[in-house]
């Protein structure tokens, strides 16, 4: 059940690859990056981006990465999160206070077909010669 208290949700793209952190108990922490465009746009009509940090939690009994596998730099996803305190005592004896966005649920906003086909067209910019550069035989 979500508390609406502490309840967020963010839409956007994967800015980069998941990061996958195993932990000596067998689960696993994931990081990733969403890219979530602004609601207001600049005086010359372009949208800006905020980029929103999250966490997830695989728990030692789960074999795979769930939906996390599935997804990767460029995808289009909704999260849902909820805002955890991050209190830790660090090498020096300093408490150090800190928030973590962690993830509820994961939703993917692009079919199978839409994500291939972004892939290829990337793919075949990337082949392109950059402008001002020759290309060499």
């Amino acid at each position: 059940m979500k508390n609406i208290r502490n309840y967020g949700v963010v839409t956007g793209r994967l800015a980069k690859d998941l990061a996958v952190y195993d932990n000596r108990d067998g689960s696993r922490k994931i990081l990733m990056l969403v890219a979530a465009q602004d609601n207001y746009t600049d005086s010359e009509g372009n949208r800006s981006c905020q980029f929103i940090p999250l966490e997830a939690f695989i728990p030692a009994n789960q074999k795979n990465n769930g939906v996390f596998g599935y997804i990767g730099c460029g995808d289009l996803i909704s999260c849902s999160y909820t805002v955890r305190n991050n209190t830790y005592t660090d090498k020096d004896g300093k408490t150090v206070y800190s928030n973590v966005l962690l993830i509820e649920e994961v939703a993917l906003l692009e079919s199978k077909a839409a994500k291939e086909a972004r892939q290829s067209a990337k793919n075949q910019d990337a082949k392109k010669p950059s402008a001002g550069k020759r290309a060499t035989a």
